[in-house]
Order: structure tokens, then sequence, then C-alpha cells
């Protein structure tokens, strides 16, 4: 058996697809593809997919990956176009080759972040959320498998950018991920929400990269 690792985007309205769904669209986009598909044995055999990094619902991604494990050759460049030529719009392959990295070595993800503030301009908009952010303690609450706990999301703040452009703010970020500790920008604005009492009139994230602990792309 060998390992496979694919990379693809999802964009589009393929970003109310929830994860669970995801991983049913693979599954019988892979059979449709003929793609030589290792199944689990046992009285349910099925085709043994994961997904490193699960996408929130409603997120775009330019960067996900499923894994699974072939029982037969087929070139990667012929599994990209087998898999785009049966999977629904907005989700598009475009890369395939045996893993470098483990689930367990995602450290950090990028997002770019599009929003406005209700009833607020975007100027306005643009000064009330660079004020939230230069504080010295940005705290909130986070749930987790043993129960909520309060953290410190300042210090997990990486590489942050803030601008205004064509009517709405544009917000750049890198944080936490993976297994560990995972950060995503909704608990980020969040936050934003229940300290400052301000409502986000509209909201686009998307996630552009992933990475290991030390700054190296995920493959």
């Amino acid at each position: 058996m060998e390992p496979m690792r694919v990379f693809y985007q999802k964009t589009g309205t393929a970003k109310y697809i929830s994860h669970l769904d995801i991983n049913r669209c693979f599954q019988r986009a892979m059979k449709r593809a003929g793609i030589p598909l290792w199944f689990t044995e046992g009285f349910n055999p099925h085709a043994y997919l994961t997904f490193p990094l699960p996408l929130a619902l409603g997120y775009e991604s330019l960067c996900e990956c499923v894994d699974f494990r072939l029982v037969g050759e087929m070139a990667p460049e012929e599994i990209i176009k087998r898999l785009n030529d049966t999977l629904p719009a907005g989700l598009r392959a475009y890369g395939a080759t045996p893993p470098v990295y483990k689930a367990a070595d995602i450290a950090l993800a990028a997002y770019e972040v599009r929003l406005t503030l209700a009833d607020t301009d975007v100027v306005q908009a643009q000064k009330i959320l660079e004020a939230f952010f230069a504080q010295p303690q940005i705290t909130t609450m986070k749930r987790t498998k043993k129960g909520e706990r309060e953290i410190s999301l300042k210090e997990h703040l990486h590489d942050l950018t803030l601008g205004a452009a064509e009517g709405e703010i544009r917000l750049d970020v890198l944080l936490p991920a993976g297994s560990e500790l995972n950060i995503n920008p909704t608990l980020v604005l969040d936050a934003f929400g229940q300290q400052t009492g301000m409502m986000i009139d509209r909201l686009a994230v998307k996630k552009t990269a992933v990475f290991t602990q030390d700054k190296k792309n995920f493959a």
C-alpha cells in the first residue's frame, strides 16, 4: 500500500459542505474516478480517508488535503485529473504526493478575513479593530474536551496585518492549528464582539496556508 496525500481547494458554494459530507463526497468521487483505494477490512469495509486539518463550515480554503492509501499504481497527475473530472463545483484538486509530514506536525494556519461592521464605515471600523488588537492583553473562553477554559489570544496572533480596501476590512493573521491548540478567526472575532459590542455585518474567511512549527509548508 502506498500512502498518498491530495491537496485541494474548497471555494465558492462548496464552503457550505460540512466536513462529514466532504468525506462522503471524496469517497464517491474517488470511486467514480477509478482510483485504486485501500479499503478497511471487517464487517463494513470502507475507503479509509483522513483529513489532517478539517475546515470550519462556511470557510473557504486554498490548502485543504486528504490522506488515503493506494493498492495499485497511479501517477499523481492522473489522480488529480480524474478527481477534477468527478468533484463538484468549488472543489478542485491541485496536488498529489506521498505525505512528507504527519498530521501531528501541523502547528499554524494562515487566514485571510474580510469583513464589515454594522452601521460603521470602513475608516472607523479599521480604527476600532486596530485599537482592539493593540491591547496588551486579549482573553476569551474556549471550549475544549475538558470543558471551557480562558485562553490568552494576544500571544497567538502572529503576523497580523490590518487594512481597508473596496469598502471592507482585510485582516491577515497566522493562528495556532492542530491537535494541541486550534484557534480560528471566528474565536478571535467573537472575542472582539463580546468586548466591543460591535456587530459584524459581512464576513468571509479563507484559509490560505498551513505550516509546521518551524513554518515549513505542510505537505
